[in-house]
């Protein structure tokens, strides 16, 4: 084989590599990248090309043209870069048998990756898993039916589907995986099966519409940032069974006014910039609380509701310290005077 050169699509560095390999990784940053196919002039250009490459029965590329595609039957799973970037198709039909629709390029790329003017796919009932970042970018994607059986959704799978209305997910799923939905701006409602034990980091993060949600009981842990900036919510309810509330969760979230907070939760994370649960959350002035955490004043930094709690203690409102003094107090933490 022949040594090619290929620019990475993160850094933009030019690599050297075999064009026999299917990928590579960055000589400068480390990010994986596909190495394009290189073909002899002898061979057909890629409009004569059969409009499907298949191989033991996974679709690996679509090479046509046409806005809807019926993929035929005998496919079993859609590959990793089968759809990648087909910024010409509209709609797409898989037929029943497909048990997988992969992700690639150590889950960097996913098989509907890019398919920036896809708007409906119909996923067919035999279908269990969905690959990590399956149908990143699809912008135009509006509604997805997920089926029953499907029991593994990978990371980012509909990251950035900007047009993404209301998603019905599986009764089987049992984690929503990191980054699964961030970035849909349009997602109004979200139904969540109770059997669903994690939200993952970044799950929800930047869904601004997102209104309705319900957190079933058995959810345990939620992620770092799994609903910051979910500008709808404006009321919430963390059933008993959390125990654990990643960093910023719910974070910016700037219309939630009220909330319940059980007495289960045993851990707020501090990622290193700190806990910031609630922070930014201007119109949270109603806490449910099951107990006070230690770390209150970080979990709830920024809100109302903790300015109005340290002054009904008796608190400094800016650092929670006790005062001194006695015409003139001032806080024996930060030094400034009661401004209350």
């Amino acid at each position: 084989m022949t040594e090619i050169d290929v620019a990475c699509p993160i850094c933009g560095d030019i690599n050297r590599v075999d064009s026999g390999l299917a990928s590579a990784y960055c000589q400068s940053c480390g990010a994986a990248f596909a190495v394009p196919v290189m073909r002899p002039e002898h061979e057909m250009p890629k409009n004569d090309l059969p409009p499907f490459t298949i191989r033991s029965g996974v679709l690996e590329r679509y090479n046509g043209s046409e806005p809807v595609v019926t993929v035929p039957d005998g496919v079993m799973a859609i590959g990793g870069q089968a759809f990648k970037d087909c910024d010409n198709v509209h709609r797409v039909v898989l037929p029943e048998g497909i048990t997988e629709i992969q992700g690639s390029g150590d889950g960097m790329w996913g098989a509907f990756f890019g398919c920036s003017a896809l708007e409906s796919i119909a996923l067919p009932k035999s279908l269990r898993r969905i690959g990590s970042n399956a149908f990143n970018g699809c912008k135009k994607l509006t509604n997805v039916k997920i089926p029953d059986d499907v029991n593994q959704i990978g990371a980012g799978a509909f990251s950035g589907c900007a047009e993404l209305g209301l998603v019905k997910l599986p009764k089987g799923l049992r984690e929503l995986s990191n980054d699964i939905f961030k970035g849909c701006v349009s997602l109004t409602e979200i139904r969540l099966n109770g059997n669903i034990k994690t939200i993952g980091d970044h799950a929800f993060e930047n869904c601004h519409a997102l209104r309705a949600l319900t957190i079933p009981p058995g959810v345990k842990t939620i992620g770092a940032y799994a609903f910051a900036g979910c500008f709808g919510l404006s009321e919430l309810l963390l059933p008993g069974t959390v125990i654990s509330l990643g960093a910023s969760a719910f974070a910016d979230c700037r219309n939630l006014a009220v909330i319940t907070v059980p007495a289960s939760i045993e851990t707020f994370e501090n990622d290193g910039a700190g806990v910031r649960t609630f922070a930014g959350c201007s119109q949270l002035r109603k806490i449910n609380l099951g107990k006070l955490p230690v770390n209150f004043m970080d979990v709830f930094a920024t809100t109302p509701w903790l300015e109005e709690y340290l002054m009904k203690k008796g608190l400094c409102r800016h650092c929670g310290g006790h005062f001194k003094g006695v015409f003139k107090k001032t806080c024996e933490v930060c030094g400034l005077v009661k401004d209350y």
